[in-house]
C-alpha cells in the first residue's frame, strides 16, 4: 500500500493538471509531506512492533528458564537495563533526531511494558504483599505522561489499557471503595454490573477522543475514538445476551454501590463537556446513536429490575449495538474513515448472527439448523462485504475528487 505521501505526489499531479491547485501551491504541499527515498515505511513500522514483541517474549523466556539461577540484583539490574535501553532507543528513533519515528515508538512500548515487569520484580524480591490494582495503578502512573512528551500512538495505547484495567481491578476488588457490587447481596449477577460500567468507560474514552480533534492532542483522537467505540460495542454486545433463552427468569438484580456509579456518571459529565465545547459538531453527529446504550447499561447499575421481561434489556441492548455501529458506518462515510466503516459493519454481522442462534439454534433440528444456518451465513457475508466495499469504494472516490 503507498503511503499518504506517495499518493499525495501522484494525485496532486493530476490536481495541477485540472488547474485544481497551481504548480506552486503543489510543490509546497511536497515540500510540507516529502516522499521518503525508501518508499513507505509502513510495513518496517509493522515488523518492529511485532519484532519487539518478540523480543520481550524471547528475553522473558529466556529469563524464566534460569531464573532461580538469578540473583536477585542482577534480576534488577538487568530488568533496568533493558527498560533504560527500550526508552533511550526509542528516544533517539521516535525524537531525536527521530529518523525511524515507527520503530522508536516501537522500542518505547517495550520500555513501557518493562514498566510493569519491574514493579512486579521488585514487589517479589523484597516480598512486597500490596494490592495488585496498587500494582497497575503505580504503572499507569509510570507511564503516562510519556506518550504526550514523545507522542507515540502506541505508548498511549499502552496507557490507556493501563488506565482501563486498573479501574476494572478497583471495580471487582473486596476492598476497594469503588467496587461496584455490594457485598454479601444475594442474587447478585456482578457481570451484569460491569457490563453497564464498560459501556460507560467506552463512553468516556469515545469523548475524549473526539474533543481530542481540534486541538493540540489530535494525534491521539482516532485512537481514543476507535478504542472507545470497540468497548463500547463490546459491552452491548454482552449485555445482549439477556434476550437468550433462559433468561426471562434471571435472578433478581441489585443495584451497584453508589461511589463507583457517581465516579462513572461524573467522568462521563466531564468527557461529554469536554467534547462539545471542543468539538461540538462532532459529538453532536454521534450523540443521537449512542445515547440508547445508556439504556441498558444504566438500568444494570441501578439495579432495575425487569423479572419476568429480562428479555426486554437484552433487547435493548440489541437494538443499541446496531444503532452505534449503524452511526460509527454514517460517520465513516461523512468524514472518510474507512476504519469505522469496517467495525462497524463488523458489528451488525456479528450482532445478526449471535441473536439468529439464540432465537433460532433450539427451533431447528440437526442438519436442517445447519443447512439453513450455513445458507444464511454465506448470503450476509456476501451481501455485507458488497455494501463495506461500496462504502469504502465511496470514500476513496470521494477523498480522491
Amino acid at each position: 500500500m503507498k503511503s499518504f505521501e506517495e499518493r499525495l505526489e501522484a494525485e496532486s499531479a493530476v490536481w495541477a493538471a485540472d488547474n485544481l491547485i497551481t504548480v506552486e501551491q503543489r510543490s509546497r504541499l511536497l515540500a510540507l509531506h516529502p516522499v521518503r527515498s525508501g518508499g513507505s515505511n509502513r510495513l518496517l513500522g509493522i515488523l518492529a512492533a511485532i519484532g519487539g514483541a518478540m523480543l520481550v517474549v524471547g528475553v522473558s523466556l529466556i529469563i524464566k528458564s534460569n531464573w532461580e539461577e538469578l540473583g536477585d540484583w542482577v534480576k534488577m539490574g538487568g530488568l533496568l537495563a533493558v527498560l533504560v535501553a527500550s526508552y533511550a532507543v526509542g528516544w533517539r528513533l521516535k525524537i531525536s533526531p527521530g529518523n525511524s519515528p515507527r520503530i522508536g515508538d516501537a522500542f518505547l512500548m517495550v520500555g513501557a511494558v518493562c514498566f510493569l515487569l519491574g514493579i512486579a520484580l521488585v514487589s517479589q524480591v523484597f516480598h512486597i504483599d500490596s494490592r495488585p490494582a496498587n500494582g497497575v495503578l503505580l504503572w499507569w502512573a509510570g507511564i503516562a505522561v510519556l506518550p504526550w512528551l514523545t507522542r507515540a500512538k502506541g505508548v498511549q495505547f499502552v496507557s490507556l489499557v493501563a488506565g482501563l484495567v486498573w479501574i476494572g481491578m478497583e471495580f471487582h476488588a473486596n476492598d476497594s471503595w469503588l467496587r461496584l457490587a455490594m457485598p454479601n447481596s444475594p442474587w447478585l449477577d456482578e457481570s451484569r454490573l460491569f457490563m453497564g460500567a464498560e459501556f460507560l468507560l467506552g463512553l468516556v474514552v469515545l469523548c475524549a477522543g473526539v474533543g481530542m480533534r481540534t486541538g493540540w492532542a489530535e494525534a491521539f483522537a482516532g485512537l481514543h475514538e476507535k478504542f472507545g467505540l470497540v468497548i463500547m460495542t463490546a459491552a452491548l454486545y454482552a449485555q445482549g445476551f439477556a434476550w437468550a433463552k433462559g433468561s426471562h427468569h434471571q435472578t433478581t438484580l441489585t443495584a451497584a454501590r453508589w461511589q463507583p456509579v457517581l465516579v462513572l456518571v461524573v467522568l462521563v459529565l466531564v468527557a461529554a463537556s469536554f467534547a462539545a465545547v471542543r468539538n461540538r459538531s462532532g459529538i453532536g453527529r454521534l450523540a443521537g446513536y449512542a445515547a440508547l446504550g445508556l439504556l441498558p447499561s444504566l438500568a444494570q447499575l441501578f439495579g432495575v429490575d425487569f423479572k419476568d421481561s429480562g428479555w426486554m434489556s437484552g433487547g435493548l441492548a440489541c437494538i443499541a449495538m446496531f444503532l452505534l455501529n449503524l452511526g460509527m458506518i454514517r460517520e465513516g462515510l461523512a468524514t472518510g474513515r474507512e476504519t469505522w466503516i469496517n467495525l462497524g459493519m463488523a458489528g451488525i454481522a456479528l450482532n445478526i448472527v449471535t441473536r439468529y442462534f439464540l432465537l433460532f439454534g433450539t427451533m431447528l433440528e440437526g442438519g436442517v439448523f445447519f443447512i439453513v444456518t450455513g445458507a444464511l451465513i454465506l448470503g450476509l457475508g456476501f451481501g455485507l462485504e458488497r455494501k463495506r466495499r461500496a462504502l469504502v469504494g465511496s470514500v476513496r472516490g470521494e477523498v480522491r475528487l
